[in-house]
């Protein structure tokens, strides 16, 4: 295996990770002009779903864009109301315990729905657009280090090493900045020693089912929110 080191040119910006966030972030850039070097530690999009869902605000924001219409080509169910349903006190079963509009009226949104679209086919979209402005996200790419120091080189003071995912090649980009956008498992917050702070313990686990449902149950089409307490908490009530 041949180790192929290099030094990359100059950017604007380096963002690790092409989940929605990073892409958003590049797509406004690239379409003011700035030079991006943009790396995924993955060989290809989001294959599964996992943050499908685009709120009110978020896609007004994306028609302003000029992206709307790809999303909606894609056919995704829209959600007007949710429905929530908890177990049924000492009886079997469950009932609904209250209704909530995705889109409460206080809200001034230009569509009242919320959006389900698998997250593969959202970065698709903005990788499309990305691609239009000369921008493509490196794959399967991960940044190995980084260090910033504005006396030695206050143009461009971040240095950033990245490699090939199985490490036949590495990269040195010096930047204006460095954005992390890997999620939960974030390189980058690590290192600066970043936690996450949640502002409210977790109190249920969700699962998100996706397929084709044959069921009489009368909220199918609400997006029902189903809560099933553990076994042990049923018994002790």
């Amino acid at each position: 295996m041949r180790l192929v080191e290099g030094i990359q040119a100059n950017s604007f910006l380096v963002i690790v990770g092409a989940g929605p966030v990073g892409l958003m972030l590049s797509t406004c850039l690239a379409r003011l002009g700035y030079r991006i070097k943009h790396v995924d530690n993955r060989a290809e999009p989001t294959p599964t779903g996992r943050a499908d869902g685009i709120q009110p605000r978020s896609l007004d924001l994306l028609r302003n864009m000029g992206l709307k219409s790809a999303i909606m080509a894609h056919k995704p169910a829209r959600v007007y109301e949710v429905a929530f349903w908890d177990p049924a006190g000492d009886s079997k079963g469950i009932v609904r315990t209250g209704t909530w509009a995705s889109c409460p009226a206080f809200i001034d949104a230009r569509y009242p729905f919320t959006t389900l679209l698998h997250q593969g086919l959202i970065e698709r979209v903005f990788i499309s657009d990305l691609v239009k402005n000369g921008v493509k996200v490196q794959r399967p790419w991960k940044i190995s280090g980084f260090k910033s120091d504005e006396a030695e080189n206050p143009e461009y003071p971040v240095e950033v090493h990245l490699e090939h995912v199985d490490g036949t090649e590495r990269e040195m980009v010096r930047a204006k900045y460095l954005f992390g956008g890997e999620g939960a498992r974030s390189f980058v917050r690590e290192r600066l020693g970043i936690g996450i702070t949640h502002k409210d313990p977790i109190a249920h686990v969700w699962g998100v089912m996706d397929g084709v449902v044959k069921t009489d149950f009368p909220d199918i089409k609400v997006s029902p929110r189903i809560i099933f307490w553990p076994v042990s908490s049923r018994r002790q009530n």
